[in-house]
């Protein structure tokens, strides 16, 4: 035998061995992850409290993640970024006085952000906006019930003219809000002067009709909160690679609702936490050697915020970025069991995009994994995009293209079709080639965006997030 076919069968067997040690290390990585894990990061991370950015349960959930994250082994960075306004709501109460037939009619309603402290108080409830030949004084010491959200300009002419409380009504959405609250803030300022109380679109709609009934109705109210600046903290552990060239696996740690946030977003805090439990124990098993590449799992103290302030204190070495991978709601979806892989609009996505495609395609339909995946156009709204040159130009600084992706299981609070990029179609997608049906949550930034509604739910879902950028992960970093 020549030279030439030793050398040939030599790499044959090379490659098949080596597929075969791929294949071993992917199922070794889909064993381990863990739901009974996963569901209980979800719970302790909800049960510190809406983990604001800069506010005592956001530091409370830094010093939990910091410890599990050393636990793991990891080299461990907390860093404080410079101090916003933040607020933080310790309790309110809000009930139907009069008619005394709708006393036990509010439940899961939520005081809006940046709502000042009022002492307990009773105003007689009109409806906003009053029809326009009702004098100004008649607004003196009411409480007006709201449709739509509020302008500045209205706020502050109810401010000028004495209102004492808004309750705004939640959308109407086929399948959500229909008893729990879309949560709404007030405009950031220590200034605002009257608490705004987000409703459920039932309890809001019987006030109104009881109100165009004619039947006088009389709320009483009062709120406690703190509104002052505060430095949110982002944690960054490292599993070190051969090389300083790093991939980040990432989620907002935040409720940036203010409300519980199971879904959006411990499951995505969860779902970092699980990964880097995973990836980091095989390493030091055995079961993996080194990464060639540096993975930083990151935990941003406050969305978008802590990520602008991460590129910007990062700005000389961006390069080193040669991938984000984000995760943002991953714990639920009301109409399909779909993965979805974002932005592939993006064209220096494609190599990561294609290698998650990938992954989609191959374990689609598989015990313990996906019945669809897709990858889809962007969206916006999560911290993958600050990472992306048309962002980092509006930062002023150099535009890098790094690929930046958004796993997500259900985004928004309703059912969105959207075109497909063309030649994105992927064979693990149920729906029409040419178009992305993207699901939701009924419960985004609500009053029950709580596990026994969301995660709990569908806990296969982080499951299957930690699992597709897992196995990513191992074909781009090993």
């Amino acid at each position: 035998m020549s030279a030439i076919c030793i050398r040939s069968l030599l790499l044959i067997v090379l490659m098949v061995h080596s597929g075969i040690a791929q294949q071993g290390n992917e199922k070794t990585l889909s064993t381990r992850v863990s739901q009974k894990r996963l569901l209980s990061s979800v719970r302790e991370l909800v049960a510190i409290g809406p983990r604001m950015g800069g506010t005592p349960s956001g530091d409370k959930s830094v010093r939990y993640l910091v410890q599990r994250l050393k636990t793991l082994g990891l080299s461990v960075e907390v860093v404080e970024e410079p101090a916003k306004l933040m607020f933080i709501n310790h309790a309110w109460s809000l009930r139907v006085d009069q008619p005394r037939g709708l006393r036990n009619l509010i439940k899961r309603e939520w005081l809006g952000g940046f709502s000042p402290s009022v002492p307990p108080s009773r105003s007689q409830l009109e409806l906003w906006p009053l029809p326009e030949d009702v004098p100004d004084d008649s607004i003196r010491g009411k409480a007006f019930l709201l449709e739509t959200p509020i302008s500045s300009k209205a706020y502050l002419r109810l401010v000028e003219h004495g209102a004492t409380c808004l309750l705004l009504g939640s959308p109407y959405l086929d399948g959500a809000y229909s008893d729990w609250a879309y949560i709404t803030d007030l405009m950031p300022s220590e200034r605002n002067a009257i608490p705004l109380f987000n409703l459920s679109f039932n309890n809001a709609l019987t006030l109104k009709k009881t109100l165009e009934e004619g039947v006088p109705v009389v709320m009483s109210f009062s709120s406690k909160v703190t509104i002052a600046p505060g430095a949110p903290r982002t944690i960054v552990a490292t599993l070190k690679g051969a090389s300083d060239k790093y991939y980040i696996v990432c989620a907002h740690g935040d409720s940036d609702s203010g409300g519980p946030g199971a879904d959006d977003n411990a499951s995505g805090v969860a779902g970092v936490l699980e990964l880097a439990h995973v990836l980091n124990g095989m390493v030091r098993s055995g079961h993996l050697p080194k990464p060639a590449f540096t993975l930083k799992f990151i935990i941003w103290g406050s969305e978008i915020y802590s990520t602008e302030h991460y590129v910007r204190t990062h700005q000389e070495t961006l390069e080193n970025i040669l991938g984000v991978l984000n995760y943002d709601e991953i714990g639920t979806g009301v109409s399909r069991n779909c993965i979805y892989f974002e932005s592939n609009d993006v064209e220096h996505n494609e190599k990561l995009l294609r290698t998650l495609e990938g992954v989609g395609e191959e374990f689609v339909g598989k015990k313990g994994f996906w019945d669809e995946a897709t990858t889809n156009p962007s969206q916006g709204g999560t911290d993958s995009y600050v990472f992306l040159p048309h962002w980092l130009a509006r930062l002023d600084l150099p535009e890098v293209e790094i690929p930046s992706v958004t796993v997500f299981t259900g985004a928004w609070n309703e059912l969105k079709t959207l075109p497909q990029t063309e030649g994105w179609s992927s064979k693990a997608w149920q729906g029409h080639p040419d178009s992305v049906v993207v699901d939701y949550s009924a419960y985004y930034h609500s009053s029950l965006d709580i596990p026994s509604r969301t995660t709990e739910k569908e806990p296969f879902n982080m499951v299957w997030a930690v699992k597709a950028v897992g196995i990513a992960l191992l074909r781009l970093a090993w």
